[in-house]
């Protein structure tokens, strides 16, 4: 159920982002399917390739592509601090404690997969008009 609803979730951020672009181009007054078809294809390939690249970029920050950055910068801004303690002495303990913290991320991607399948059927209409 957990699962199910991350799904529903995304989908909507997912139909939400669609939505506004395709009233943003103004699809409501069009009226040649071409246009139509055009906009939509846009809408879902542009809602589709931010959902699949958010997905990619939280499984690349769990693989620690990004732990040296985030390390540096909490032990930079922890020296202008009053009482300086770090939560991690050393790089090797900052990455042991990361390595348990993996956030999940396949719902994000596939449902981006799923909007940008949607835009490559808006496509092949599209070129049925065109």
């Amino acid at each position: 159920m957990k699962t199910l609803k991350k799904y529903l979730i995304t989908l909507a951020i997912g139909l939400l982002s669609t939505f506004l672009i395709v009233w943003y181009r103004g699809i409501f007054s069009e009226t040649e399917p071409v246009k139509i078809f055009h906009t939509l294809c846009d809408a879902f390939f542009i809602a589709g390739t931010l959902l699949s690249c958010g997905g990619l970029l939280v499984f690349s920050s769990n693989e620690g592509t990004f732990d040296m950055i985030v390390y540096g910068l909490q032990s930079f801004w922890g020296m202008f601090r009053k009482n300086r303690k770090l939560k991690h002495e050393t790089f090797y303990d900052y990455r042991e404690s990361r390595s348990g913290k993996k956030i999940k991320f396949g719902y994000i991607v596939f449902t981006g997969l799923f909007f940008l399948a949607v835009s490559g059927v808006m496509y092949l209409l599209y070129l049925k008009y065109v």
